[in-house]
This record gives C-alpha cells, structure tokens and sequence, in this order.
C-alpha cells in the first residue's frame, strides 16, 4: 500500500481516538466547571493530542518546538475553511445547516491531512 494512503488511515485513526479522548475531557470536565470553559480546554487539549498522535504515530516523525508552534495554525486553517465552506453552503447555496456540516467535513479532513503532513515532514529537509 502506497505510502500516504497508509498515512490517511492512520490519520483517520489517530481522528477518532483524538476524537474519543477529547469528548471523554470534555464530558469530565463539564462536571466541575461550566460547559463552555471545559469545551475551550477540551479542543485545547485536542489540537495538542493531535500533535502527539500525528507527529508520532501518523507522520513518525520527531517532535520539535518548531513543529509544535506551527501545528495549531493546521486548526485555524480548518476553522476559517469550514466557516467559509458553511456560509457558503447556507447563505448562497441555501443548503440546511445539517447538510453543510457534513460537507465542511468530507472536505476539511483531506485538507488537515494535507496541511498536518507539510507542517510535520517539512521539518525533515531541515
């Protein structure tokens, strides 16, 4: 199997047990302090997850601090894409809100691939 193609699984593995992880966090943490404090730690927690799972089991590659201040810009460039792909969707397709999730999410996995790859192996010619 061809390299990167392995690579997309485990990315989609490293996703759900990220996924996992985060929403048990959150659950956790929503028992002790208000929802939308234990949501930011939560995500928070989740984009330092997915460095670790990604640069290590995804990627294999060497964590650094290069790679660990870069890999956050990975989920503003998620955000501001799936923002853009839902008024998108919503206001000028007039698509439901519910159908337009999905699609920010068939589209924006590839992409965090794509991007998580570049900042996590550019490192290697480095």
């Amino acid at each position: 199997m061809k390299a990167s193609r392995l690579e997309f699984i485990r990315f989609l593995i490293a996703g759900g047990l990220n996924t996992g992880l985060t929403l048990l966090l959150f659950v956790g943490l929503q028992r002790l302090i208000p929802y939308l404090a234990a949501y930011t730690i939560a995500y928070a927690a989740g984009i330092g997850i997915s460095y670790l799972l990604n640069a290590a089991f995804v990627f294999r590659q060497r964590k650094s601090m290069r790679t660990a201040a870069l890999f956050p810009l990975v989920y503003v460039a998620q955000y501001l894409l799936g923002m853009l792909l839902m008024w998108l969707l919503v206001e000028r397709a007039g698509f439901g809100p519910t159908f337009a999730a999905v699609v920010v999410v068939v589209v924006s996995v590839p992409v965090t691939f794509v991007l998580s790859r570049i900042v996590l192996t550019s490192s290697e010619s480095r």
